[in-house]
């Protein structure tokens, strides 16, 4: 660790020209409803915690205020997607979750989750120079290995955004089935990473994606995903539930569901499941 930045909140605070990321604006009705909210308004920063979207669902579920962030420097019982562990080791990566309360459809959790992708990937690109691609609905990749991922989840009536950024990995201390499945930050720009940089560009990315999405211009969003996709035009394998549907992604549907078109030229709309790219040998990763 020595020479490299770690998470803190101080510095991260003091940049931000946000309104609602990291601002913790109360809202009255909440307010009200659970009295005097002035001790949930604050953003966290953890140096370990289990997971950072379930601490900010019970700060969601307590009346806090939309904005407030939950950042650990360690999270030890992170969730990906379908319930998988998430673990980042001590300032290994950037564990970040946000508090938003927008009058919008659980349906339209897949346009979250890639409004979300939109967000990461730009804060990314404009701290370190690093453009990273974004794989369908809620993995972050680069150089063809996972970089980060996205939870969406909505407990109540607020949104909970999880994201998970690896910044600094050690090669020999990973498992061999992950070795060539997974990226990190500063492994990718042959140097350190401040992660402070990446959480302020983050929150500022993510208020204008946030924006957007309130504002409906989801087309807008929709450009900006396919921009960074590396799924569309590539052939895939979806799984769902008890189905396998093999086709070529060729486009997204304003909700955010995926648009496969089978050989036989039906098309499909994956709003759920997990998608594997096929390799130029044939195999699907």
């Amino acid at each position: 660790m020595e020479g490299s930045e770690i998470l803190s909140l101080e510095v991260i605070e003091a940049s931000l020209s946000t309104k609602i990321i990291g601002r913790g604006q109360r809202l009255d009705n909440l307010a009200s409803e659970n009295g005097d909210s002035s001790d949930l308004s604050k953003n966290e920063l953890w140096d370990e915690i289990d997971s950072t979207n379930t601490r900010a669902a019970a700060l969601a579920a307590q009346g806090c205020p939309e904005g407030v962030m939950v950042i650990a420097r360690q999270q030890t019982a992170g969730r990906g997607r379908l319930g998988r562990a998430w673990i980042s080791p001590p300032d290994a990566g950037i564990s970040f979750s946000v508090v938003l309360r927008p009058k919008i459809e659980l349906s339209r959790l897949p346009l979250i989750t890639l409004a979300t992708g939109v967000a990461v990937a730009q804060a990314i690109e404009a701290s370190i120079g690093v453009r990273p691609g974004l794989k369908w609905v809620n993995d972050l990749t680069l150089s063809g290995r996972k970089l980060g991922g996205i939870l969406a989840e909505m407990p109540g009536h607020a949104l909970i955004i999880g994201i998970g950024i690896n910044v600094r990995l050690k090669a020999d201390e990973l498992p061999d089935e992950l070795k060539d499945k997974v990226e990190w930050l500063e492994r990718a720009v042959g140097g350190p990473v401040d992660p402070n940089l990446v959480v302020m560009e983050l929150a500022h990315k993510l208020e204008a994606q946030y924006e957007l999405l309130k504002a409906g211009k989801t087309e807008e969003i929709l450009a900006l995903w396919r921009a960074y996709s590396v799924t569309l035009g590539q052939m895939i394998e979806a799984r769902s539930a008890n189905q396998v549907i093999t086709g070529k992604a060729i486009d997204i549907a304003d909700s955010g569901a995926l648009i496969v078109e089978a050989e036989d030229g039906t098309r499909t709309e994956l709003v759920a499941g997990e998608i594997s790219l096929r390799l130029q040998d044939g195999s699907y990763c």
